[in-house]
């Protein structure tokens, strides 16, 4: 399913990247888990082999690495950039921040084994989903 959103969004101009490999994805698994955050689940690891990343309208999915877009004066964060910002934010332990969109982020519960979209600010659950492509294409739907 991840596939054929990423084929929609491509055609509305979505900013996708080239796929990461997968020492970059055991990199930055176990850089995270040292700090207690959530694993990264496989449907995700999926995700960052077709992209490493991705922007579309405001709408952020972080990659294995941070890049700057030197042309906009902005870096867009890797998930570890993104991540360690909350690192002694006790709400966020055993989670993953995976991206954000406007005021809410989308977090991976790896106890749950869920995906939530959250509150920025204050991190009320405001949706939980059972699968990634399904958490992504409930913000799409709303979009179009």
């Amino acid at each position: 399913m991840i596939d054929k959103i990423l084929a929609t969004l491509r055609k509305d101009n979505a900013i996708t990247f080239a796929p990461a490999d997968d020492k970059s994805i055991r990199f930055v698994g176990t850089m995270l888990a040292s700090h207690k955050f959530a694993n990264i689940p496989a449907e995700f690891i999926e995700f960052l082999k077709i992209t490493d990343g991705l922007i579309w309208n405001g709408f952020e999915i972080y990659g294995t690495r941070a890049i700057d877009r030197e042309d906009l004066g902005y870096t867009f964060p890797g998930l570890i950039e993104a991540n360690l910002n909350f690192l002694n934010d006790d709400y966020l332990k055993g989670k993953l921040l995976l991206g954000k969109i406007s005021e809410e982020i989308f977090v991976y519960n790896g106890l749950e084994h869920k995906f939530m979209v959250m509150d920025r600010i204050n991190f009320i659950v405001n949706s939980v989903h059972s699968s990634f492509s399904e958490m992504v294409y409930s913000f799409i739907d709303e979009i179009y």
